[in-house]
């Protein structure tokens, strides 16, 4: 039994390092968490970063990182952003429970004369509160992509 234990315990850690381990800064796939573009007209684009956890100001680079990206890749030299948005979501689920039964026992007991047996059952009670929380930040860049002299301004950033 302990030996079970500890390979379970083993392989729960193996599991959980799989999955942190992943990187943050991807392209977003099935589950939707990383980048993803799309394209409004000609040089206009709308850049959205998802990301688990609540870091909104993580997650705000990674959107303009890659704006930066999508503007070198499609020729141009710089971009502006023109509008942007981050949301915070909370998902919180919970799980209680309350409950009781009986577990029955055998109990023997031995004298002079010999042993005897009886059965005996015993309340059992359960009671459990969880919660689990899942927290993701999503930040959405709009931005105008241009050649030549970059605009002036705290929303003008360089593709390079």
């Amino acid at each position: 039994m302990k030996q079970l234990m500890s390979v379970l315990m083993i392989f729960t850690a193996l599991l959980l390092s799989a999955c942190s381990s992943q990187p943050d800064y991807r392209a977003a796939r099935g589950s939707g968490y990383g980048y993803s573009e799309q394209q409004i007209n000609d040089n206009y684009y709308r850049v959205v970063f998802k990301a688990r956890g609540d870091d909104s100001g993580k997650a705000k680079a990674y959107a303009l990182r890659r704006a930066a990206e999508l503007t070198a890749e499609q020729g141009y030299d710089w971009f502006v952003v023109v509008d942007k948005e981050t949301m915070t979501e909370r998902q919180r689920d919970s799980d209680n429970r309350l409950g009781a039964s009986y577990q029955t026992t055998t109990v023997q007991d031995c004298g002079l004369l010999g042993c005897r047996s009886r059965t005996v059952q015993q309340p059992s009670y359960e009671m459990g509160l969880a919660a689990n929380t899942h927290d993701q930040v999503e930040s959405v860049l709009e931005i105008r992509m241009g050649k030549g002299i970059m605009p002036a301004g705290a929303n003008s950033y360089p593709a390079r």
